[in-house]
């Protein structure tokens, strides 16, 4: 009797532990946890392949990362460095914000002057941050590009290990603070445990990792015209892929709608594009890149694309979709 008593024990015991290692292998196994927030004037969106028990630390550690970039380079924000350097005219070298000027000073001489954060004041004459377009006289154009040019308005005093900032310039980091989150909130997750997931900053997009079933990450252009796919991209790598448009930031006059991409060289909004894709190595060069080639007239860009063979897809004004040479290697049209 004490010998059936004892055996069903051990039955009992064995079960609840294949139970408990069943539930244990639950939490533990690889799972896509997804979630959406509302940050940095856009839609945020961060899907990590982990572990039920490190999902809720992995999100976390991501939008922390958002969270921070948005203190100390938001060009609204009062309290913000990035708003402290364009009030004070200097800015130490061991700040925050340092890392992002230094960035923005090497891409701006990457492409060309056409990537260039001191558009902030064309940007306010338009009116895309007081959201009443205007359209500046050609008088005040050529006043305001005495306070644009990268070149002419930011400098580094190693004197003082300084950045200084030209009296009457303001810098608008917008162009750069997507992918430079991105990267940020990826160290963050990998520092959590996680080194498989999608960061989505507004179509600024940053994938790395195994997905748990061994799928191919796949990643859909957006048509502007009817917003469904214009193309598809597959990636068993770590990959950038950013997207620039005028179809979400414009301001309207006089019924005609002008992008918020500036041309830094001539002070208009470029319009030789709805929308341009840019895949880089980076989440960072993929979103400064992306920018400056919307900004190029064509005939540079596209020079400009195969010095560096980068992989670009634009779809122009006239609805003409191109593709640079490198872009024909990932790039899968659907239309």
């Amino acid at each position: 009797m004490k010998h059936r008593l004892f055996k069903k024990i051990i039955i009992l015991i064995a079960l609840l532990l294949a139970g408990w290692g069943i539930l244990y292998f639950n939490k533990m196994r690889p799972r896509a946890f997804s979630e959406t927030r509302i940050m940095m004037d856009t839609m945020v969106t961060i899907r990590a392949n982990v572990g039920e028990a490190k999902s809720e630390s992995v999100l976390k550690a991501g939008f922390s990362a958002f969270e921070q970039v948005e203190k100390f380079a938001s060009f609204h924000l009062a309290e913000s460095e990035l708003s402290t350097f364009n009030n004070t005219r200097s800015l130490a070298s061991a700040s925050l914000l340092a890392e992002m000027i230094e960035i923005a000073g090497r891409y701006h001489r990457l492409t060309n002057s056409y990537f260039d954060p001191t558009f902030a004041r064309l940007q306010k004459a338009y009116g895309f941050y007081d959201k009443k377009g205007r359209l500046p006289s050609d008088v005040e154009l050529k006043e305001l590009l005495a306070f644009t040019g990268w070149q002419d308005q930011v400098d580094f005093n190693a004197e003082s290990g300084e950045y200084q900032l030209a009296s009457g310039a303001l810098i608008d980091l917008g162009g750069i603070a997507g992918g430079y989150a991105i990267v940020r909130a990826a160290n963050a997750m990998k520092n959590a445990g996680c080194n498989s997931f999608l960061i989505d900053d507004g179509g600024d997009i940053w994938v790395e990792g195994d997905k748990p079933d061994n799928s191919s990450w796949k990643i859909a252009v957006r048509d502007p015209r009817d917003n469904s796919s214009l193309a598809v991209v597959e990636a068993n790598e770590p990959l950038a892929i950013s997207t620039s448009g005028n179809y979400e930031r414009f301001v309207r006059v006089n019924g005609k709608d002008f992008g918020h991409i500036m041309n830094p060289l001539t002070g208009l909004p470029a319009d030789f594009y709805k929308s341009v894709t840019v895949i880089a190595s980076n989440p960072i060069a993929a979103d400064i890149f992306s920018t400056a080639f919307y900004a190029m007239p064509p005939e540079d860009g596209f020079a400009w694309a195969s010095e560096n063979s980068l992989a670009i897809l634009c779809l122009t004004s006239d609805d003409q979709v191109k593709m640079t040479e490198a872009g024909k290697k990932w790039f899968r049209l659907l239309k």
